[in-house]
């Protein structure tokens, strides 16, 4: 398996940072040490030079964590429509250039449901509307052990999840290659990046595969329709409404992928079950 456009990372790129704790176990005596803890950055996100949110995140990928956020809140479509994203990491601000007006900040916040995600969840209730009239529509399949292959690249990629187990980590793949790795301490932001980046390089979802570390709920069932991604999969379980999401959108929704099984929730025909 071929694993490509992988964002590289150093120790010294890593958003974490080494404190003084205190170790203590049942029956033994408590002892002090250096342990390294993830960072947690507020960004606050403007549209055309109005102020929408501010989100927590670990400060990394911003660019592609607005547009991607936009996107999932159906104001960004039009990849020609993008004029721009300014990033000012130490003032912690993006700015995304749009052309058009889509909105106001009340009309921002009218319809909104505040979902599960880490750090800070929500969703248009407008964009769920409009999804469920248009199903996902991909003729991909997959292999249960590419499945299993792409997760074992997952669990390889994160250093920082290995020295502070604090973050959540994605990957965008092919059924056989990975094509971007990215993490954050919320779920959702993760996937926002993955989504936003996507965008900006101008690349078809239709046939694409999105491997978490994380909750599937129905924030994350959304955020992947609505780009068209059919086939989400996770190491951990999926709520009831993300599955019946999944059902109802046409995804392809799997969980508990971990060493040589996995559930399949939703969307099994996608699956390729003959022997391999």
């Amino acid at each position: 398996m071929e694993e490509t456009l992988l964002i590289d990372q150093t120790p010294e790129d890593e958003p974490s940072a080494e404190v003084d704790v205190l170790i203590c176990k049942k029956g033994d005596l408590c002892l002090g040490t250096r342990q390294w803890i993830v960072e947690e950055t507020p960004v606050t996100l403007y549209f055309n030079g109005d102020q929408m949110i501010t989100l927590m995140c670990a400060g990394k990928h911003l660019d592609e964590l607005a547009v991607g956020f936009f996107i999932g809140e159906g104001w960004i479509r039009d990849r020609k429509k993008l004029q721009g994203v300014s990033v000012d990491s130490e003032r912690g601000v993006v700015d995304v250039k749009y052309e058009g007006d889509v909105g106001s900040r009340d009309k921002f916040w009218l319809k909104r449901a505040i979902t599960s995600g880490c750090a800070k969840g929500s969703v248009f209730c407008d964009v769920l509307d409009e999804l469920l009239s248009k199903p996902v529509n991909s003729e991909v399949s997959v292999r249960p052990d590419q499945i299993w292959q792409l997760m074992e690249s997952l669990n390889r990629f994160s250093s920082t999840y290995k020295r502070t187990h604090g973050v959540h980590n994605c990957i965008l793949a092919t059924t056989d290659d990975v094509i971007y790795y990215r993490y954050d301490i919320g779920r959702h932001n993760a996937l926002d990046m993955i989504i936003g980046r996507a965008f900006m390089d101008d690349m078809s979802l239709s046939d694409k595969l999105f491997i978490t570390t994380g909750r599937l709920t129905s924030e994350v069932i959304i955020k992947a329709a609505q780009v068209g991604i059919p086939i989400v999969a996770s190491r951990h379980a999926a709520t009831k409404l993300a599955v019946d999401l999944a059902e109802t959108l046409n995804l392809t929704l799997i969980g508990y992928v971990r060493g040589s099984s996995m559930t399949v929730y939703a969307g099994k025909d996608r699956l390729i079950l003959e022997k391999w």
